[in-house]
């Protein structure tokens, strides 16, 4: 009896090291996944409205420093040259107009069967040159939008190695040390997933927004956004900015240098919209470095 316990154990063992370093889908969880809800079940075109709007900054543009290291802080040598690595949660403002490009505005209280279908294309997240890169359709940004129980396909494009680091509505990282080899990772909670690096570059960020419905859009260079096929009712409209404050450090104990960062969390901007059929609700949200400061 005693030997079997001690089996058990050490395939417990090959089981968590399968769902820490496998490049798959994890093991499926103990309690059952509730499956994500039927889209678009009862969704009526003739029912819908439109909600569009501009993204503006208000008030003196803060000047964000980039960060700067090795492209390796734990692995390079000491005196191994550093150089400058951008804030990828730094806000991008058009100077002429003011408008804020590259947030994500989405919506609050849609019933997935009423919704629209799923209409954004898939998600690939791409790790080169020390930086991610989500694309999805046409779009490259630092956002994806991924209906929830579907896959995300993470790939690295160069020779560097890299360990991907998701945390918030997902838990894991994957190591990637061979160059294009994807790996695919089925996102199964609603929420936030915030993407990092595991070996040591500090200043990768990412965000995947994972939902049952398609009302997510990014704002374009000059602030504008439009969320079509709206079902007629009451909503909160969300435009969701990272913060480029830095919250808090880890330092690797024997080089001193920085080897991971926690930065402070991400303003909501939320409004209040009613959408009647066959029109268009048109919405102003100003932003200023007052909404960051006002974060703990």
């Amino acid at each position: 009896m005693q030997g079997r316990h001690r089996a058990v154990v050490r395939g417990g063992w090959r089981f968590l090291l399968l769902a820490i370093v496998g490049c798959g889908d994890a093991p499926a969880p103990l309690l059952p996944e509730l499956p994500p809800p039927e889209i678009g079940a009862h969704f009526d075109a003739r029912t819908t409205g439109t909600v569009e709007g501009q993204l503006t900054w208000v008030g003196e543009v803060p000047q964000v420093s980039p960060f700067v290291s090795t492209p390796r802080p734990v692995a390079d040598p000491p005196r191994a040259p550093k150089r400058p690595w951008p804030n990828s949660n730094a806000p991008s403002v058009d100077f002429r107009t003011r408008g804020v490009g590259d947030v994500v505005v989405f919506l609050r209280g849609i019933d997935p069967e009423h919704s629209r279908p799923w209409d954004h294309d898939s998600v690939r997240v791409e790790m080169s040159g020390y930086r991610y890169q989500v694309h999805q359709g046409r779009t490259t940004s630092r956002f994806g939008f991924v209906r929830r129980g579907r896959q995300v396909e993470m790939v690295s494009t160069d020779e560097a190695f890299y360990s991907a680091r998701a945390r918030g509505a997902a838990f894991f990282t994957l190591p990637f040390p061979d160059p294009h080899r994807p790996c695919q990772r089925t996102l199964l909670e609603k929420g936030v997933v915030e993407l990092s690096s595991g070996s040591g570059q500090f200043w990768m960020r990412a965000y995947l927004f994972v939902d049952d419905h398609p009302y997510y859009a990014r704002t374009d260079s000059q602030g504008h956004f439009s969320l079509a096929q709206v079902p007629e009712g009451e909503y909160e409209l969300v435009c969701w900015l990272p913060d480029w404050r830095v919250a808090r450090r880890e330092r690797d104990p024997e080089s001193t240098l920085t080897a991971r960062l926690f930065f402070s969390p991400p303003v909501e901007l939320v409004r209040r919209v009613t959408v009647h059929r066959g029109e268009k609700c048109s919405v102003a949200v100003d932003v200023s470095a007052e909404a960051f400061a006002r974060q703990p």
